[in-house]
């Protein structure tokens, strides 16, 4: 059964005890309690790594974190750094349409997470890019500044500067459209403001 297990999940980010079940159950006619005993023994030997409660994957790579979570896109200050937007390593971000207990998780390999309940209206403006060896969705950047406001997620103005060369003031609006007349004044104002002086790189203002 091992090998089974590997063999149908090896290429997937993460897998679960349910998926891992419903391959099993069809060829072996298997307990639930078994599946569980098999992977807790491939987990032991180093085989399998454990993710969050219930997922497992066979990459042992912290990237893959976020799958646990699905539907979900890396977003916030670790959608600025997984697109050099800014120097900084920081704390995963998941912004997932689950619902969640606590903002911040813990993942495998002792990598932390912070999560982020977003709601399905707001679930867009995300792209596929290659990050830590994986291709994973990550907010684009005009999702990501107006995130940054949603969320409160505050930088220093200097901060900011390439992620405001990097955004469409029209892809911008058309983003805000899903939001409430308080978010759009707020981030179009910020935008109309500092995104001519960081155009010419010149956005050293304080905030």
């Amino acid at each position: 059964m091992p090998n089974e297990l590997q063999a149908r999940f090896k290429d997937w980010p993460v897998f679960t005890t349910s998926d891992a079940y419903l391959l099993l159950k069809s060829k072996h006619k298997v307990s639930k309690s078994t599946v569980q005993v098999t992977i807790s023994r491939m987990t032991s030997s180093g085989r399998l790594f454990r993710v969050s409660k219930g997922a497992f994957s066979f990459k042992n790579n912290s990237v893959v974190a976020g799958f646990s979570y699905s539907p979900f896109y890396y977003g916030g200050l670790c959608a600025l750094m997984i697109q050099d937007l800014i120097d900084d390593q920081v704390i995963m971000e998941v912004m997932t349409t689950r619902s969640i207990r606590r903002k911040m998780s813990e993942s495998f390999n002792d990598t932390r997470l912070i999560l982020h309940h977003i709601s399905k209206k707001h679930f867009f403006g995300f792209r596929n890019l290659q990050y830590g060896g994986l291709t994973v969705p990550v907010s684009d950047p005009e999702k990501t500044l107006i995130d940054l406001f949603h969320y409160r997620l505050r930088l220093s103005i200097q901060d900011y500067g390439d992620l405001l060369k990097a955004i469409s003031r029209r892809k911008v609006q058309k983003y805000l459209e899903a939001y409430d007349r308080h978010t759009k004044t707020t981030v179009l104002n910020f935008v109309r403001k500092y995104k001519p002086p960081a155009d010419r790189g010149e956005l050293t203002n304080p905030y």
